[in-house]
C-alpha cells in the first residue's frame, strides 16, 4: 500500500495538452469495450421508433471542456439515430442548478436527463422524478465497485448513470520546488517546513479559494472520511442526520480540523477567504504561490490555462497515517433519468451508449479518469496514475457510508467549516468560532437546526 501511495506521491507529471477525440468515431480504449447486446436491449430496439426525439439534458457542467465532451457524444449518438437530438441547459451548481432543475419539473418542461449523485436529490426521488436503474445490464456490466454503486444509490437502489470519479491533493510548482531544493513532503511535519520554506524564499505557501463551500469540505476528507471508514463508522453521516450520535462523538472532525488548520492558520493570504477556484488558479499558475489544494475536476482547466513552460506536479496531502496515505474517491459526473419525461426511455438507451461506447472519448475531451477505468493513446500519465491508484484498492469511496449527508446538511457543515477558515486565516470570529472546539460546537448547533426542521 504504501508503495503505491509513493508512487502516486513521487508522481512526475509530464501534463500535456489532450488532443480531442472526433466528434464523429470515439477513440478506442483499452479498459471500456462495448456491452454485449442483451435480450433486453433486442427488445428496445423493436419498441422504440424512429419518430423525431429530443432529449433536454439539465446539467452543471459550465466549463467548456465538458460540455463540448458530452456534446461530442451527443453527436455520436444521434449520427447512430438520426431522429433523436439534444436540447441542453447548463447552471452552476452553486447557485442556481437546483433552483432551475426544480422550476423545469415543477412547470411541467421537464428534463429527461439530470445531472447530479442522487443523495442530494433524495427529494426528487421520492417525488418519483428519478427512475430506478437497479439492476441496469450495462451497469452491471462495468464492474464497478460497491463504493462506486454507493454514490449513485439511495435505500439500496440505483438512481444514477456514473460516469467518471474525483479525488483531490495538492497540485504543487515543480520550478519553484527545484529552484528552493524542497522535495515533495510525506508527512504533516515535513509539509509544514515546506510551507516556511516557500514563505522564507519570497513564495506564497498556498493558492487559496474558500469563498466556495468545496474547497472547505475536501480538506477535510483526507482525515474524516478515511479514518471513519477505516474505523468502521461507515454510518457516521446516518447517525449523526439521525440525531443518533454527536459530532464530537467522532474524533476525525477535531482531528481534520487540527491538521487543517496547522497548514494554513501562519500561510494564509489576505485573499485566501474572497478567492474562487478561477481566481486560486490564477495566483497558482502565475507562480504566486508554491502550492494549491485542489481536486482532479480542476486537471483540466489548469492544463488548459497554464502556459507551455509551467511545470507541476501533484501529491495526496501527508496525513501520517501509518498505512500511508490513502487516496479518497467520489463519483464526479453522474446522470439522472426522469422517468415522467416524454423520452425517458431513449434517455436510458442515451446513457447505455455513453457508458459502454464513449467513456474514452469522454476522457479524452474532460480530462477527467472515468469510472470504467477507460483509457486511450491519449490519456496523460497523471489520468494513468489515479486509475492506478484506484484499481489497485489504496482508496476509500463515499459511497462506502451507509448515507451521504443530504444537500441540507452538507450546506450545514460547509457553513461551519468556512467560518473555520475565516478564523484561520484572519483571526476574525464567525458565528462564534475561533477554535477546533467552538467549530464543532458550531456544526452540530446547526446538524441540530437541520434535524428539528426535518421533523417538524
Amino acid at each position: 500500500m504504501k508503495r503505491l501511495s509513493a508512487l502516486l506521491l513521487a508522481l512526475v507529471m509530464l501534463f500535456t495538452m489532450v488532443a480531442c477525440a472526433s466528434d464523429e468515431e470515439a477513440p478506442a480504449t483499452e479498459a471500456a469495450t462495448e456491452a454485449p447486446a442483451t435480450e433486453a436491449t433486442a427488445q428496445e430496439e423493436e419498441v422504440l421508433s424512429d419518430e423525431p426525439v429530443v432529449i433536454h439534458t439539465i446539467h452543471y457542467m459550465v466549463e467548456g471542456n465538458k460540455s463540448a465532451g458530452l456534446e461530442a457524444i451527443q453527436n455520436a449518438f444521434t449520427e447512430k439515430y438520426p431522429n433523436v437530438t439534444f436540447e441542453n441547459s447548463a447552471y452552476s451548481q452553486g447557485t442556481d442548478y437546483f433552483a432551475q432543475l426544480s422550476t423545469a419539473i415543477a412547470s411541467g418542461d421537464m428534463p429527461e436527463i439530470m445531472m447530479g449523485n442522487p443523495g442530494l436529490y433524495t427529494d426528487l426521488i421520492d417525488g418519483g422524478y428519478v427512475m430506478d436503474l437497479t439492476g441496469n445490464e450495462v451497469i452491471e456490466s462495468l464492474g464497478l465497485t460497491q463504493a462506486d454503486m454507493g454514490d449513485v444509490s439511495y435505500n439500496g437502489k440505483w438512481y444514477a448513470f456514473p460516469v467518471d470519479f474525483k479525488t483531490w491533493g495538492v497540485y504543487y510548482n515543480k520550478t519553484i520546488f527545484a529552484e528552493l531544493g524542497l522535495e515533495v513532503p510525506t508527512t504533516h511535519a515535513e509539509l509544514l517546513e515546506v510551507c516556511q520554506a516557500l514563505e522564507d524564499g519570497g513564495y506564497d505557501a498556498w493558492a487559496q479559494w474558500y469563498s466556495d463551500g468545496a474547497s472547505v469540505d475536501i480538506e477535510m476528507r483526507p482525515i474524516v472520511w478515511t479514518k471513519a471508514i477505516q474505523n468502521g463508522d461507515n454510518d457516521m453521516f446516518e447517525k449523526l442526520m439521525n440525531n443518533e450520535a454527536k459530532v464530537a462523538d467522532y474524533p476525525y472532525f477535531a482531528e481534520g480540523l487540527q491538521l487543517w488548520g496547522e497548514r494554513i492558520g501562519d500561510w494564509a493570504r489576505a485573499d485566501a477567504t474572497s478567492n474562487d477556484q478561477s481566481a486560486a488558479n490564477e495566483v497558482f499558475l502565475s507562480g504566486q504561490a508554491g502550492m494549491l489544494y485542489q481536486g482532479t475536476w480542476n486537471y483540466g482547466s489548469l492544463e488548459g490555462l497554464k502556459s507551455e513552460d509551467f511545470d507541476y506536479g501533484f501529491f495526496l496531502v501527508p496525513t501520517d497515517d501509518a498505512e500511508g496515505e490513502v487516496m479518497n474517491v467520489q463519483v464526479d459526473q453522474a446522470f439522472m433519468v426522469n422517468p415522467q419525461a416524454e423520452n425517458a426511455e431513449w434517455a436510458v438507451k442515451f446513457m447505455e451508449f455513453f457508458l459502454s461506447e464513449c467513456m474514452g472519448m469522454w476522457s479524452d475531451y474532460t480530462m477527467q479518469p472515468c469510472i470504467t477505468g477507460a483509457t486511450t493513446e491519449n490519456t496523460t500519465d497523471f489520468l494513468k496514475s489515479i486509475l492506478d491508484v484506484k484499481a489497485s484498492g489504496n482508496s476509500v469511496g463515499y459511497g462506502e457510508f451507509t448515507v451521504p449527508f443530504t444537500s441540507a446538511y452538507t450546506a450545514a457543515y460547509r457553513k461551519a467549516l468556512t467560518a473555520y477558515a475565516v478564523y484561520c486565516c484572519t483571526g476574525v470570529t464567525t458565528d462564534g468560532v475561533n477554535s477546533v472546539e467552538t467549530c464543532i460546537e458550531y456544526m452540530q448547533e446547526l446538524f441540530d437546526e437541520e434535524y428539528a426542521q426535518a421533523n417538524l
